[in-house]
């Protein structure tokens, strides 16, 4: 019954175009990453070591990271409650023989899908990007994939507070702009000792390339993210679960 619930969340998002998104998003960041990355290549390839795939990979990061997945992510809860704002659907499913909390973590989870399928082709135009430029280094598999799966974890609490938000704002609007100005906060996080706890700031962390990452042990900052993440799942599917059918 759950995995039907799944797919019936992700048909009812084929109406909303979302992919455009998935894939416009990554092809902007890189298309800017490359452009900034060319723009001042003398500048950021000004050592002999300096690997240009990583270089790249530094600019590109610089708009995606961020700003753009932090962003995206809670463009995409927005869109998931959506529908149901709109058309009474929240009261439709509460009547439904369906835990709350199976539909929350329904919900939680097309989320996270999607933005896995945006860091995937954040992936692929980064290294068609690199191959069109004629990058001679070798491509760092190990950080690449390290970097997207990494980021990729590190929306799970960012995407569970914005999956709340956009259940308990009925509007559309609002909890983008909470998200945006949230997500502006990023740059403060990069100076403070308690930035990777700070769930918008995750993301950028994780994939920052290693001479341009603020983290300065790997095991804490995937034990913050996940202290981060479990709280913050627990405090909301809890609050879904005693939910009344206002919404």
């Amino acid at each position: 019954m759950l995995f039907d619930y799944i797919l019936f969340e992700f048909f009812k998002l084929k109406r909303q175009k979302i992919w455009l998104l998935i894939i416009l998003v990554p092809l902007i960041s890189v298309l800017l990453g490359f452009g900034n990355f060319i723009g001042n290549y003398s500048v950021l390839m000004d050592k002999s070591d300096d690997n240009a795939w990583l270089e790249a990979w530094t600019q590109i990061t610089l708009f995606y990271g961020i700003i753009f997945l932090p962003i995206s992510s809670g463009l995409f809860a927005a869109l998931i409650c959506r529908t149901e704002h709109l058309n009474g659907g929240w009261k439709l499913q509460f009547s439904l023989p369906f835990p709350k909390k199976s539909i929350f973590f329904s919900k939680l989870f097309i989320v996270l899908t999607l933005i896995l399928f945006m860091q995937i082709f954040l992936s692929i135009f980064y290294l068609i990007g690199g191959e069109i430029l004629n990058i001679k280094d070798s491509i760092p598999w190990l950080f690449l994939l390290t970097a997207v799966f990494l980021s990729w974890i590190g929306t799970f609490t960012l995407s569970t507070i914005q999956l709340w938000l956009s259940f308990k704002i009925k509007s559309f609007g609002i909890p983008l702009v909470i998200n945006i100005m949230l997500s502006l906060l990023v740059f403060g996080a990069y100076t403070s000792k308690f930035g990777m706890l700070y769930p918008w700031a995750q993301p950028s962390f994780a994939i920052s390339s290693p001479d341009e990452s603020p983290v300065d042990s790997m095991p804490i900052f995937i034990g913050a993210i996940l202290l981060t993440f479990l709280l913050s799942l627990t405090v909301t599917t809890l609050k879904f679960g005693k939910s009344d059918l206002e919404n």
